[in-house]
């Protein structure tokens, strides 16, 4: 047996000392450590870790960052002071613990130096119970109170509720763009043009309202129909300042004498007047933060967000929200005026306002139902499409602010002088953006007896009293207090570009704007530099990287500046853009391609616009491009103004009038009969052009009219068969062969158009000639084709169907319809070439969106057989099947119409471009 050791008593003694000394020690660091924790508990950050005071300083020397360790987050957001903080669930524990011991009050005063930031003074208003009403609080306050009581949630304090605060904090952000346009601080004049647009809506000025409501109660009569009130007047002008005011001064007032609105910015890309879903949504979420409207409402929100909704037709869906709206809004509040303002409308015009028809036929209607509904559209140009009771919309022009309003308007930009402000409003007129850029300059570079110093004013016989040359000179003037030479050069003339990334300025500007830098590093620099003159330029963010644009209410001038003071940079800038956009992949580059070979005065085909983003894009800028850029263009459909239009040959103008008709085709029965308006004008002058008699046959077609769409054809193919326009010829003639298909008429038709689809090498034209002429020789069969003639007729389609783009064979859908099933009984094959163009990403097919919900699902059915016919032979079948479904419940009576892209193609604009 082996012998145990033994140790002595007065070891064991002196390990018992040592463990309960370790205790001890234990429990002094836990101590400490929670000392340090409350300290830190009452601080929205800490600057200086090392100086942080712990609530009851102990004995132990230990340093707060190690016994705080895991307890602390860094600081990331701007608004809280410090490099580090508490996290949540240690400040809530050691926040509760100071209350229970009542010790608040000396955990504030162990660290004063610490207590700074506008996080801090609300966090400390709550905790000594001295806070305001939310009611009461700014935004700012308010959003430094959320953080507050996010903190503060669970712990044993009066605060109010974090939902409280949130739906508040919304609503002063709904209306932080109307007191940032309109506020108190900034609005003034336009008395005048507030009291039309009171009148419009149907209300009185807020004071007369507040007066009948001392006075009795007020009882809301249901008003009769309006139409819409067009707000319109260029750039700066002041537009949406007017409409924001408006609804700024009935925020202010009792809920029983506010009247409800809905203010849609189509500036903001998650707004798309073509996916009128995205619209229901955010009115339902505006009428919400308006007033305390529950259930209904909330249900309904729920309901247009759900996905089964968003899969669904889409224009149905939406009109029944929007009715549901209406009549909660009836059945809560009474029929007071409910008002939909559409602003910055420009940027549907852009992209054509034919995406609009149908949000204009599901407003017609429901004005119809509910006739307290108001319609505000606010943009550069009038809007005369929306026919709110039978009639065109009112219009409201802005100008100028008078001279007592415009000095009024200098004072609130901190031109306090009346008499020096009178000298500039003389200088620079009333246009609020000219004078907004005068007081800037005021600012920096002070005044001489005349007003601002060294500005060619109205009395300048160099320079035209129009605004834009005003500001454009104010805007040169900016320009100048650059103080790096080379981001002066970059701003002007480098933002001749649209877009500006670092790789941009290394390989476009970097020599025609002098700029001698070599790397990419030097480019960042520069670009960064640039984006802090916030008075010039916006930051956009894109998929990959930040890019600057240049402010849209100052790019037009600077573009025209540009071409005046330095036009051979701004070509070598235009040529060097093409080149490197010409190497870049995706849709962005080829929209910059194309903008520069247009800016460079180059003709580009039709073809080139095809895809609808790049067209977009285009749209967008058009106003920037040269006359005859913007000529050419009109001719392919975009819209010009109409002094550029004044400028074009007559018939540039039928084309660009033709082009917008056929824009409007494939929208429903109101949006044909604006084309017909369009169309009727044009008719009655002399020497019509066959482009124009085919737009108007095309309508008449489409209607059912079918004897005046062929009287029209005629009349338009008595101008271009004589003319030797062929290609008008052709058109005219695929429009008369659908139209008489089946009569007895259709052999001759047949073969006039075989010859010009011929002559044209137009593989569509020879196409429908050939599948017409197959269902007038063989008939409908729906099995094997009898005949080597049958069957050879049916090869020559299937050869012809390879070489035609996704485009064209939209356009081809009823007339491929008559061949659709021998192709596939003889050919299965062809569905290899055939399918993937009907399942392209971006295509017709995959982009389109009826408005009617057959077919659109027959559509949808159509897609997906394709992407499964096309790998699976055994599903020829089942294609063909979907493919006839659709041709039974197409909505149109003529070829080649335009794709209804509404809705999915201008949001694929806003996410790619």
């Amino acid at each position: 047996m082996t012998a145990q050791s033994t140790i002595p008593a007065e070891r064991v003694l002196d390990l018992l000392a040592e463990l309960d000394r370790s205790k001890q020690l234990d429990t002094a660091l836990l101590e400490q450590r929670r000392a340090y924790r409350q300290a830190a508990a009452v601080l929205a950050g800490i600057e200086d870790l090392s100086s942080l005071k712990p609530v009851e300083p102990a004995s132990s020397k230990t340093p707060a960052d190690r016994l705080l360790g895991d307890d602390l987050v860094p600081i990331k957001m701007k608004r809280l002071s410090g490099k580090v903080m508490l996290s949540a669930d240690v400040r809530r524990q050691a926040l509760s613990e100071l209350i229970s011991s009542d010790t608040l009050s000396a955990a504030l005063e162990a660290n004063p130096k610490e207590r700074t930031g506008p996080v801090q003074v609300q966090f400390e208003c709550y905790l000594t119970g001295n806070a305001k009403p939310i009611e009461q609080q700014t935004l700012s306050e308010l959003e430094d109170t959320l953080q507050a009581l996010v903190w503060l949630d669970g712990v044993p304090i009066s605060h109010p509720s974090l939902d409280d605060v949130r739906r508040r904090l919304d609503y002063l952000r709904l209306l932080a763009p109307f007191e940032s346009l309109a506020g108190d601080d900034v609005f003034r004049g336009r008395q005048s043009e507030l009291d039309s647009l009171r009148s419009y809506v149907g209300v009185l000025p807020p004071a007369s309202l507040l007066a009948r409501l001392k006075g009795t109660a007020l009882s809301w009569l249901q008003p009769p129909q309006q139409p819409a009130l067009s707000v319109f007047g260029p750039g700066g002008v002041g537009k949406s300042a007017l409409v924001a005011r408006f609804m700024l001064e009935h925020t202010r007032l009792p809920e029983a004498v506010r009247i409800p609105f809905a203010y849609l910015d189509f500036e903001r890309p998650t707004l798309d007047i073509g996916k009128p879903l995205t619209l229901c949504v955010e009115m339902i979420r505006q009428l919400q933060l308006q007033f305390p409207l529950s259930g209904g409402v909330d249900s309904l929100l729920e309901f247009a967000n759900s996905r089964k909704v968003a899969d669904a037709n889409q224009v149905r869906a939406a009109h029944n929200v929007l009715a549901d709206l209406l009549g909660i809004i009836e059945g809560r509040l009474g029929p007071r005026p409910y008002v939909v303002t559409l602003d910055t409308f420009e940027e549907v015009q852009y992209r054509g306002e034919a995406s609009a028809f149908p949000l204009w036929d599901m407003l017609i209607e429901l004005q119809k139902q509910r006739p307290f509904l108001r319609v505000v559209v606010s943009g550069r140009a009038p809007a005369s499409s929306l026919r709110l009771a039978d009639r065109p919309p009112n219009s409201l022009e802005i100008g100028s602010l008078d001279s007592s309003s415009a000095i009024a308007f200098l004072g609130a930009q901190g031109v306090e002088d009346p008499q020096l402000a009178a000298r500039i409003v003389g200088q620079v007129g009333g246009v609020p953006l000219s004078l907004k850029l005068a007081a800037s300059l005021v600012k920096r570079d002070g005044v001489d007896e005349k007003g601002v110093r060294n500005l060619a004013g109205r009395s300048s016989f160099w320079f035209s009293a129009s605004n834009e040359m005003i500001q454009g000179q104010l805007f040169e003037r900016i320009l100048g207090h650059i103080h790096n030479p080379q981001v002066e050069r970059l701003a002007h003339p480098g933002l001749a570009m649209r877009r500006i990334t670092p790789e941009v300025i290394l390989n476009v500007l970097n020599v025609p704007c002098s700029l001698a830098i070599e790397t990419i590093e030097e480019a960042q620099s520069l670009f960064d530099e640039l984006r802090n003159e916030t008075a010039l330029v916006m930051v956009h963010q894109d998929e990959d990287a930040e890019e600057l644009v240049h402010r849209p209410d100052l790019r037009r001038i600077m573009l025209k500046l540009l071409v005046q003071k330095c036009p051979a940079q701004v070509r070598e800038i235009h040529m060097r853009a093409v080149n490197w956009y010409a190497k870049r992949p995706g849709l962005r580059a080829r929209a910059e391609e194309l903008y520069h070979r247009l800016q460079l005065g180059e003709s580009v085909d039709k073809s080139a616009l095809g895809d609808r983003s790049v067209r977009f894009s285009i749209q967008a800028s058009i106003e920037e491009l040269p006359v005859a850029s913007q000529l050419l263009l009109a001719s392919y459909g975009l819209e010009v103004s109409a002094a550029i239009l004044e400028r074009a040959s007559h018939e540039q103008k039928d084309a660009t009038v033709a082009a917008r008709i056929e824009e409007l085709l494939p929208y429903g029965p109101t949006s044909v009969a604006e084309a017909s308006r369009l169309a009727m004008p044009l008719l009655n002058q002399q020497n019509g052009s066959g482009i124009i008699y085919r737009a108007a046959a095309r309508v008449a077609l489409q209607q059912g009219e079918t004897d005046e769409g062929l009287r029209l054809v005629e009349q338009g193919l008595s101008v271009t068969i004589p003319g030797n326009d062929t290609l008008e010829t052709l058109n005219l003639l695929r429009d008369k062969a659908w139209a008489q298909r089946r009569s007895q008429e259709e052999s001759s038709i047949l073969g006039q158009l075989q010859e010009y689809a011929l002559r044209h090498q137009m593989a569509a034209a020879i196409v429908q000639e050939r599948a017409q002429s197959y269902e007038m020789t063989f008939g409908l069969p729906s099995s094997q084709p009898r005949g080597r003639d049958a069957e050879a007729a049916v090869f020559e389609i299937s050869g012809l169907l390879a070489g035609l783009s996704s485009v064209e064979i939209w356009g081809l859908v009823p007339a491929l319809g008559l061949v659709m099933q021998p192709l596939l009984t003889v050919i299965p094959t062809v569905l290899g070439s055939f399918c993937p163009k009907l399942a392209e990403d971006g295509g017709p097919f995959q982009l389109a969106s009826f408005s009617d919900g057959s077919t659109q699902e027959a559509l949808k059915m159509l897609v997906s057989a394709a992407m499964t016919a096309s790998l699976n032979a055994n599903m020829v079948v089942e294609f063909a099947q979907s493919f006839e479904r659709l041709c039974s419940v197409w909505p149109y009576r003529v070829l080649s119409v335009q794709p209804p892209y509404g809705s999915r193609g201008s949001r694929g604009l806003a996410e790619a471009l």
